[in-house]
């Protein structure tokens, strides 16, 4: 009978699109570093009368995200499953009272003993 001497660990895992992030990763710092270039854009082309400055400058700060946030979450996840940056985040956010998705982690921690009761001298056991 034949065996399997190879079993691919991350086989499952989304594969890395730019700068060591995932698609997911990806397209949360697009969208972020956009919504947050959109406000100085908007207020630089009123000021200045050129619409089209609001989506310049979005996007340049988009590609700015991008660029800042690939490194950043290369460093953070340097040799660790690449599901822990999302379980801390999860963890964090349910210490605070926050649900994500409905689940329900524990968050809080005490100390348990296992083990018998001790032995009085002479007693029966």
């Amino acid at each position: 009978m034949a065996s399997i001497y190879f079993i691919p660990r991350r086989i499952n895992d989304p594969p890395v699109v730019f700068r060591g992030m995932t698609l997911r990763e990806v397209g949360i710092m697009a969208v972020t570093g956009f919504l947050v270039g959109l406000l100085p854009g908007i207020a630089l082309a009123v000021v200045m009368g050129m619409p089209a400055m609001a989506p310049t400058v979005a996007v340049a700060l988009m590609a700015g995200a991008l660029g800042v946030g690939g490194t950043i979450m290369r460093r953070l996840r340097r040799g660790r499953p690449s599901s822990l940056l999302y379980r801390q985040i999860t963890y964090k956010l349910a210490s605070q009272g926050f649900a994500l998705g409905g689940e329900r982690l524990i968050t809080r921690s005490s100390v348990y003993r296992v083990g018998r009761e001790p032995r009085r001298k002479g007693g029966l056991r």
